[in-house]
């Protein structure tokens, strides 16, 4: 049984300004990128922290290497260059998602599966490289160098792949997409359908609002979790935008007997989506595990 309410996540521009070196930055990416994976985030939300001085280089090495994380690893070298930003991308942990397929043989796949490909045009027809040894016809429209989710047409040797829809995913988690905006007042008035939940050490201990939230979430289409920055809180960053945190109606402190002055980011994530899984549960009626 599937989540009805997809998952969300914003994390600041300036996530890594604490970090000292490149390698250290590119670990903690990865570590978000783990953290959002194991919790089904389907969206990855970045916003501009206007109370942090930071270098567009950390901005632009999150990006990326959230988005090459994300990628099968059969599309990463067609897809990514050799950039800078990627110099320690051996050195991070995979993701392993259902969408990451392993290379197979082309008489093992079958009528009706999903892969992730790469559009090429080779004399005039449009093919896809989707981790097999040959190109696989596509027919459809469809922008070259775009990358689609593609269904298997018919069995072997007859292959074709068309343009796969939502249906032909189904429940499989199917990753992540980054998106940025300006700060956060755009981003949260840009979400009519999104319950919002704020994560501050000045919030309340969840089971004070556990049964609301479950209750407003029976109804929500999605949830998306917002996390401050390394330097600054969401309330001084609300602050900056002439907000006050009090004004909004979930506000969780995730930690509340934290044994550590600090909690760092990627661990504030993978802590809350952890807690926000079991309320997700809660909220769909579910009292067992769902599959990946």
């Amino acid at each position: 049984m599937p989540l009805s309410t997809e998952l969300w996540v914003a994390i600041p521009d300036s996530a890594l300004s604490e970090q000292g070196t490149k390698r250290d930055k590119s670990m903690m990416v990865s570590q978000i990128a783990r953290a959002c994976s194991i919790f089904r985030v389907t969206r990855i939300y970045i916003y501009h922290d206007k109370t942090t001085r930071f270098t567009k280089v950390d901005l632009n090495l999150l990006k990326i290497i959230l988005k090459f994380l994300n990628t099968p690893p059969y599309l990463r070298k067609l897809v990514y260059p050799m950039v800078d930003q990627l110099q320690f991308s051996g050195l991070l942990h995979p993701i392993i998602a259902p969408h990451h397929k392993p290379f197979q043989n082309l008489r093992e796949v079958t009528e009706g599966e999903v892969r992730v490909g790469l559009i090429v045009q080779r004399g005039g027809t449009l093919y896809a490289y989707v981790g097999l040894r040959d190109l696989i016809r596509f027919k459809g429209n469809a922008r070259v160098d775009s990358i689609l989710n593609l269904k298997f047409m018919a069995g072997y040797p007859h292959q074709y792949v068309v343009e796969a829809s939502a249906e032909d995913i189904g429940d499989k988690y199917w990753g992540y997409e980054v998106l940025e905006t300006v700060d956060l007042t755009s981003l949260m008035s840009n979400q009519p359908n999104a319950l919002l939940l704020f994560t501050s050490r000045a919030g309340v201990k969840l089971r004070k609002i556990e049964g609301r939230l479950i209750k407003r979430l029976r109804s929500a289409q999605n949830l998306l979790v917002i996390f401050g920055a390394p330097k600054s809180g969401l309330a001084e960053i609300l602050k900056n935008e002439k907000k006050d945190i009090r004004s909004f109606e979930f506000v969780v402190n995730s930690f509340p007997m934290q044994g550590t002055r600090t909690v760092r980011l990627e661990e504030a994530i993978l802590g809350t989506l952890a807690i926000v899984n079991h309320i997700l549960i809660a909220s769909n009626g579910m009292t067992g595990h769902y599959q990946l």
